[in-house]
C-alpha cells in the first residue's frame, strides 16, 4: 500500500484552481495521487528558456522536503542535474548525499539512515522501475518522495504500490525534467547513435526502439517544460522526421489533459511550431572547424555535459584535470561563448588585468603565453579566482592545438569549399594540403569529405581517396568518404546544400570579408538551418518541403503567419555552430528569445563521423 493522502501541490505560479490529473478513481483509495508538475509561468514560458525551466523544477523538489535528505537520482537524472545546478548548489538544499541508483554498491549498503529522507529523480524507465521497486522492499530511508521526468505508466504505479510494504512513500509526481539543458535555448538528449534509425523500420533492434522512444519522451517533456502546444512541422523528404512528427502528435494527444490548461493560457495566440529536421540534409556543418568559445572547446577538446576532460594537456594542474563550462554557472564564460577566437584572447587578458589590479600585481601580459605563465608564478591569484585561471588554461590549449595541428590553414580551405564554387583550384588547393606536412591526418581526411560532398560524383574523388591512402591513412578512415556519402548524399538531401554559389558570389562575399575583417574568412559559413529557422519566424518556410502534421488543425491563413515561438531539432544531432546561428536569430528578435534548439546530441566532427560508421555495422546490439 502506499500510505496518507497526497502531499502534492504544485510548482510556484499557481495552476489557477485546475486539479492536478491523478490516477483512476479508486485504484489508490487514501494513498498519494500520482501528480503531474509544472513550472512557473515566469521561468519557461516568458523566457523559453530550457536551463530556467528545468532549475525550477528540481529547486521545488529539493526545496519541498525540509531538513536533511538524500537525492537518488540514476546516470541520466545525474547529469540532467549537473547541467543546471553545481555541487554547492544542491549542498545549500540540505542535501547531504548523492546516490546513483545504477551504482554497482547501490543495494549492498546495509546501514540503515531513517533519520534523512530520500528525494528520488529518476526516468520512468523499465530497469529503474525494478530498482526502485528493490529498494522499497527494504528501504534505507525514513520516507521516500518519488519524481519521476516525465509520463508514468499506470501499471508502473501500481507495481511501486505494492512493493511499498512499509509505507514509506510520501508522494510520487511528474516532473518533466527530462532533457539536458546545455543552455537557456540549447537542449540535447545525449544520444549520440542515431545513424540506424534513417534505415528501414523493419531492420531496427532493440536498440533503436529505444532510442525512437526517448526521442518521443524529450520532445513531449521539452514542450511541458516550456509550456506549448505545438504545430508540427517536420522535413518532407524524411521518412524518419515524419514518423517521429506523427507518433509525437499522437502522444500529446494522448496527454490530452496535460496541454489543456497551457491551450487556455496562450488562446488567442498564434500556435508554436516544433520543427523536425533530418542531419542528412546538412552533413557540412558537423566536418567544419570552428572559431567561437563554445564550439571550439567541443570541437578540439570534446565537451560531455558541460564538462571537460584536461587531463591529458601538457603540464595542467591538478585541480584543473577536470572542469565545467557552464553557461548559467560561469558569467565569463556566457559573455563570451559566442566570442570569435580573436576576440577572446583580448577579454581574457582583460579579465585577467581586472583581477591583478585587485591583487595589485603590475605584471606584464602581453599574450595567452605569457598569461599562463603569469597563472603559473602567483599562487595567490590562482586562490583569487579558480574561474579566471580555469579560461586562461584553457584558451592556452586551444592556441596550441591551433598552432600544432596547423589548423588556420585547414580551416581557410574548409570554409572555401563550403563557400564557394570552383572544383579545380579546390582540388589542387585539397591535393597540396594532402601532399604536404601542414595539417594532420584528420584534417586530410576532413578536407576529402568536403569535397566530395561539394563535388559529388566528379572523378577526381577516387584520386583524392588515393592520395589519403599514399599518406598512411587507413583503409578504415578513407571508407567515411562513401559512408557519408552513402547517408547524407545528394540522392538524400532535399536541398540544395551548396546553393550554387558562383564566381559572382565569390567576388561579392571576397570584397565583403575585406571590408569586415579578417575573422569573417574563417566564420563565413552559415548553417542551412539558419536559413531554415528563419523563414520559419518569418512565415516563409515551405509547406510542400516541410509539411504540418496532418492531424494539425488550422487554417490555410494561420499557416502562413510569422511565428512568434519555435523549438527546433534536429534528429541526427545538431552542432555549436547551429546553436550560435539560433543565438543571433534570438538576439535580432524584436520579442527577446523565441527559438530553442535541440538535438538528440550536440556534434562535433569526430562523434558526427563515428555515428555515420555505425551503418557499416551488422544488425543488433554492438
Amino acid at each position: 500500500k502506499l500510505r496518507g493522502s497526497s502531499l502534492g501541490g504544485h510548482l510556484p505560479g499557481g495552476n489557477r484552481g485546475e486539479p492536478p490529473r491523478c490516477l483512476a478513481p479508486g485504484a489508490f483509495a487514501g494513498r498519494p495521487e500520482l501528480v503531474r508538475g509544472r513550472v512557473g509561468e515566469a521561468a519557461a514560458m516568458a523566457m523559453m528558456s530550457v536551463v530556467a525551466g528545468v532549475k525550477e523544477y528540481i529547486q521545488a523538489m529539493v526545496d519541498r522536503i525540509s531538513g536533511m535528505k538524500v537525492l537518488i537520482l540514476d546516470s541520466e537524472t545525474v547529469g540532467i542535474i549537473s547541467m543546471v545546478f553545481s555541487q554547492s548548489d544542491i549542498l545549500r538544499h540540505e542535501v547531504y548525499l548523492t546516490e546513483n541508483i545504477d551504482a554497482e554498491g547501490f543495494f549492498e549498503q546495509e546501514e540503515k539512515m531513517r533519520h534523512m529522507n530520500a528525494v528520488c529523480f529518476l526516468r520512468p524507465t523499465n530497469k529503474n522501475f525494478l530498482k526502485l521497486s528493490q529498494e522499497l522492499k527494504s528501504p534505507k530511508y525514513n520516507e521516500y518522495y518519488i519524481y519521476f521526468t516525465n509520463v508514468v505508466p499506470h501499471h508502473r504505479l501500481e507495481q511501486l504500490a505494492c512493493c511499498d510494504e512499509h509505507e514509506v512513500v510520501q508522494q510520487v509526481q511528474e516532473f518533466y525534467a527530462d532533457v539536458f539543458a546545455v543552455g537557456h535555448d540549447l537542449f540535447s538528449l545525449n544520444l549520440p547513435s542515431t545513424a540506424r534509425l534513417t534505415e528501414d523500420r523493419n531492420t531496427w533492434s532493440s536498440y533503436e526502439e529505444v532510442v525512437f522512444e526517448r526521442m518521443l519522451e524529450g520532445l513531449l517533456s521539452v514542450c511541458l517544460t516550456l509550456r506549448v502546444v505545438p504545430a508540427i512541422r517536420y522535413t518532407g523528404s524524411s521518412q524518419l522526421t515524419r514518423q517521429v512528427a506523427e507518433r509525437l502528435q499522437v502522444r500529446i494527444q494522448e496527454e490530452q489533459s496535460l496541454f489543456e490548461t497551457i491551450e487556455r493560457e496562450r488562446k488567442g495566440e498564434g500556435a508554436p511550431v516544433l520543427l523536425l529536421l533530418d542531419r542528412r540534409n546538412d552533413p557540412v556543418t558537423p566536418l567544419l572547424n570552428q572559431w567561437t568559445y563554445q564550439a571550439m572547446l567541443h570541437e578540439l577538446l570534446s565537451m560531455d555535459n558541460n564538462r571537460i576532460d584536461m587531463s591529458k594537456v601538457p603540464n595542467i594542474r591538478p585541480e584543473l584535470e577536470m572542469i565545467v563550462m557552464s553557461p548559467s554557472q560561469d558569467p565569463f564564460f556566457e559573455e563570451n561563448i559566442l566570442a570569435n577566437f580573436g576576440d577572446l584572447g583580448n577579454n581574457i587578458r582583460k579579465y585577467v588585468e581586472d583581477y591583478q589590479k585587485q591583487t595589485k600585481n603590475t605584471a606584464k601580459i602581453e599574450s595567452i603565453e605569457a598569461m599562463q605563465q603569469f597563472v603559473d608564478q602567483y599562487p595567490e591569484f590562482r586562490k583569487l579566482s579558480g574561474n579566471v585561471s580555469k579560461h586562461v588554461a584553457v584558451v592556452h590549449e586551444l592556441s596550441r592545438l591551433v598552432e600544432a595541428n596547423q589548423l588556420l590553414d585547414a580551416s581557410h580551405l574548409e570554409q572555401e569549399i563550403a563557400c564557394t564554387d570552383n572544383r579545380q583550384e579546390h582540388f589542387k588547393s585539397v591535393m597540396d594540403m594532402i601532399k604536404g606536412d601542414k595539417v594532420t591526418p584528420f584534417q586530410r581526411l576532413r578536407l576529402v569529405l568536403l569535397y566530395a560532398l561539394k563535388y559529388e560524383g566528379d572523378q577526381s574523388i577516387p584520386k583524392l581517396k588515393q592520395e589519403l591512402l599514399n599518406k598512411g591513412i587507413g583503409q578504415d578512415q578513407v571508407a567515411h568518404v562513401d559512408q557519408l556519402l552513402r547517408y547524407a548524399g545528394q540522392h538524400v538531401r532535399s536541398v540544395d546544400l551548396f546553393q550554387n554559389k558562383s564566381w559572382t558570389s565569390y567576388a561579392k562575399s571576397t570584397i565583403t570579408r575585406q571590408i569586415q575583417g579578417v575573422e569573417n574568412v574563417y566564420t563565413q559559413h552559415k548553417s542551412h538551418l539558419q536559413g531554415v529557422a528563419d523563414s520559419l519566424m518569418k512565415g516563409r518556410l515551405k509547406e510542400s518541403t516541410y509539411p504540418f502534421v496532418e492531424s494539425y488543425r488550422s487554417t490555410p491563413a494561420s499557416r502562413e503567419q510569422k511565428v512568434t515561438r519555435a523549438i527546433v531539432f534536429v534528429v541526427g544531432g545538431t552542432t555549436y555552430e547551429e546553436a550560435r546561428d539560433i543565438a543571433e536569430l534570438n538576439k535580432a528578435a524584436e520579442g527577446g528569445r523565441s527559438i530553442v534548439l535541440g538535438g538528440t546530441t550536440i556534434h562535433n566532427s569526430r562523434s558526427f563521423l563515428t555515428d555515420v560508421a555505425q551503418l557499416n555495422m551488422k544488425s543488433g546490439i554492438e
